[in-house]
């Protein structure tokens, strides 16, 4: 094989160069004489020009990229710089939150995602947060369905959370989240938060151990949170739930027959088919549950409450059927909306779109009971 010279071009095979492979030794007679030195020809003009071009493309090689980086690297920092000071000038959550820059709030909530849950944090913990900025806060958590939020709304479940801690736990159950929530409890004479208990009926831990911890709590001091174990109760199929509902809505006390009711109202869990027969005695019951009379305005300015005769009552039947028509779909030719009282024909009307579906239908209220 021809040797190489430094800069890698092969050198000609000198004519003198001793053959390889004769390893024989001299003999004395012959003596030793030295071995020819073998000096390689002086390079060609071609070999000579061959590597100063490659050494002038290296250089120019290695220039441009010097070139190029000490011209990349000034942009690189340049747009780092800028995206730095965006993030500098991009208002706080909590800033959003107290200049009620909603639709700032949202889009950011929806860039950050599970990055807001320190913030949130940091909101919820200030001592001069008001309380409604705290729940709007805990709420925009509601947008991130993380193990990481769902653990915040628990912390902040009767603390600051509001209703929206309990929506949001609904929405993003988490089994995690149980052993605050339970840790939350106080003892049936001292809990006065029903919501709590609601709540707990909805994280998805066995059964049994929900049972056991809201069982107790059905002969709590408190009536809402009475009814709260009950309606939770009742979820889990524990038997003689149902028969306690019952009692719940047969109340002959306005105030008590109105936790049922709103129970009912506001949590999609209970209201399902499997409910409907506890509710179907209620679509007879008149009981008036909310004032929605207007007051009147007198021509001088002043205003005056309306006779009795002008006042109008949402009562229990009208929540019935608010309720029964949303729960099974029922098609009615009226609205369903809040606050409406519905006539007796609108309510014969779903009775028997009741009794078409199966359902075993009533003409009587409840008996009148002193609730559970």
């Amino acid at each position: 094989m021809a040797d190489m010279d430094p800069q890698g071009v092969p050198s000609p095979e000198p004519a003198n160069k001793p053959a390889a492979g004769n390893d024989s030794q001299p003999t004395r007679a012959e003596g030793v004489k030295p071995t020819p030195r073998w000096i390689p020809p002086p390079r060609t003009l071609e070999q000579r020009m061959g590597t100063t071009v490659r050494q002038r493309w290296a250089r120019r090689l290695c220039l441009s990229l010097l070139l190029a980086s000490t011209i990349a690297l000034p942009q690189t920092w340049a747009a780092q710089d800028q995206v730095n000071q965006e993030q500098t000038n991009m208002p706080s959550l909590a800033q959003m939150i107290d200049h009620e820059q909603w639709d700032d709030a949202y889009a950011y909530v929806r860039r950050q995602q599970n990055a807001i849950v320190p913030e949130v944090r940091a909101i919820v913990s200030d001592p001069r947060t008001s309380g409604t900025a705290m729940e709007i806060a805990y709420g925009f958590l509601r947008k991130v369905p993380t193990l990481e939020s769902a653990t915040l709304l628990a912390q902040g479940l009767g603390k600051g959370g509001g209703r929206t801690s309990v929506f949001g736990l609904i929405e993003n159950p988490r089994p995690e989240v149980y052993p605050i929530l339970k840790a939350k409890l106080q003892s049936p004479k001292e809990e006065e938060n029903e919501n709590l208990l609601l709540t707990m009926a909805q994280i998805p831990v066995p059964p049994e151990q929900r049972i056991a911890d809201m069982k107790p709590y059905v002969g709590a001091k408190d009536y809402g949170v009475r009814v709260g174990a009950v309606f939770g109760l009742a979820l889990l199929d524990d038997p003689g739930s149902m028969e306690l509902m019952a009692r719940a809505l047969g109340s002959g006390v306005r105030g008590k027959k109105e936790v049922p009711l709103m129970i009912f109202y506001q949590f999609r869990a209970w209201r399902t088919p499997k409910f409907v027969p506890v509710l179907i005695p209620v679509l007879n019951d008149p009981m008036e549950i909310k004032d929605i009379g207007l007051r009147r305005y007198n021509a001088d300015g002043s205003e005056s409450a309306m006779t009795p005769e002008e006042l109008r009552y949402l009562r229990a039947r009208d929540y019935a059927l608010n309720i029964l028509v949303k729960t099974l779909n029922i098609d009615v030719p009226f609205k369903i909306e809040e606050d409406v009282t519905y006539s007796k024909e609108q309510r014969e009307l779903v009775k028997q779109k009741l009794r078409d579906l199966g359902y075993t239908v009533t003409d009587e209220p409840y008996a009148v009971t002193t609730g559970v």
